[in-house]
């Protein structure tokens, strides 16, 4: 479910104003306007679109922007936390090393005074998103798609993967992916992340099948690991879209060093997850897309490194997701937009495709 925006757009809009006042050059006195929310994407971070008129040495001029803005931390936020400046300096990071397209990022506040919440500025793309609600397998410009351009789509979402992948992050600029306070290595990192993650979400109950996907993860542990950057969040659906190329590449607060297979399992199983709930009612869906010997292949054409340990990262995509699923279906509860189910263990929403991976029927 999307993350509802309460703002009173007037009252935001005015805020937005007096901050932009104290960015740009004096005299410029910038007004915003047209705040929307957009649809069909989003369920974590608050993001608003708005327009920024200046005065600009004399003449008018208009811009469009993207605010992204941490949630209120009182009105069941996905995450225990939300760091903003990691976002911003992966987006920085990516511009500088890459040439994956992100968005420009002119500004970032971290003081909580001018709009109530820390939030960054970025300029605004033009381009198309899959949906998440609905999901794009349910219909929609994917769905409608040739089976060339859904190809297309495909190899380009995975180059930039491997686009990613190639970025040096021993340099001082990517320090801040490190997170030593969860282990030493990365995948001790993630995994221990994951379980700090858990014991917030849970509010003390206990979930046998994400406990059983622990045990799983740390009985199958891979080595020797290539280490990367990993986006997090990889997936179509957080790329903007033209023609099929992507044009902006979205959503950092998921953002770490680990294996490319983090990404890579990642992309796989969401969609894996949108095309289950497709059958699920009924619908064809896309089951040509992401499937895992394609993923391997086109990685390793367009990377030069074989994509390893798919599967492990597959258990630990879905886990990751069950985390995100308690915590999102909690909150629709809340909402009143869901029942509480008989079985907490339902509360995970692909508990069925996590079960046949546990029990290894998933890759069978």
């Amino acid at each position: 479910m999307p993350l509802p925006s309460k703002r009173d757009h007037a009252e935001f809009g005015r805020r937005l104003s007096g901050w932009l006042a104290t960015q740009l050059p004096p005299g410029a006195a910038p007004v915003v306007s047209d705040l929307s929310v957009p649809e069909g994407t989003g369920m974590s971070s608050e993001t608003l679109l708005f327009t920024a008129t200046w005065s600009d040495d004399g003449a008018e001029r208009a811009e469009r922007y993207v605010a992204r803005v941490r949630p209120e931390m009182t009105d069941f936020p996905v995450f225990p936390e939300y760091d903003l400046q990691l976002q911003h300096r992966c987006l920085q990071l990516v511009a500088a090393h890459s040439d994956v397209p992100v968005p420009e990022t002119p500004w970032i506040e971290l003081d909580e005074a001018p709009l109530g919440a820390p939030f960054f500025v970025m300029r605004r793309v033009e381009g198309v998103v899959p949906t998440d609600l609905p999901p794009y397998v349910f219909g929609g410009w994917v769905l409608e798609a040739s089976a060339p351009e859904r190809e297309r789509m495909q190899r380009n979402a995975i180059e930039v993967l491997a686009k990613l992948h190639a970025i040096d992050i021993t340099g001082a600029d990517a320090v801040f992916l490190d997170r030593p306070a969860f282990g030493a290595t990365p995948l001790d990192q993630h995994l221990n992340y994951q379980r700090w993650y858990y014991d917030w979400a849970r509010e003390g109950v206990h979930y046998d099948i994400i406990e059983r996907s622990f045990a799983w993860l740390e009985a199958h542990r891979p080595s020797d690991e290539r280490t990367v950057l990993n986006w997090g969040d990889a997936r179509i659906g957080n790329i903007m879209w033209h023609d099929f190329v992507p044009v902006a590449v979205l959503d950092w607060e998921m953002a770490a060093i680990g294996a490319p297979a983090v990404d890579l399992s990642w992309m796989m199983f969401l969609h894996r997850f949108f095309q289950n709930m497709a059958e699920r009612y009924g619908m064809p869906g896309l089951p040509d897309m992401f499937r895992r010997e394609d993923v391997a292949r086109q990685y390793e054409e367009l990377s030069g490194h074989p994509a390893a340990d798919l599967e492990y990262y597959e258990v630990f995509a879905a886990l990751r997701f069950a985390i995100i699923s308690v915590r999102t279906s909690a909150r629709a509860i809340a909402y009143g937009d869901m029942e509480q189910p008989a079985d907490r263990e339902d509360l995970v929403m692909h508990r069925d495709l996590l079960d046949a991976m546990l029990d290894g029927s998933y890759w069978s």
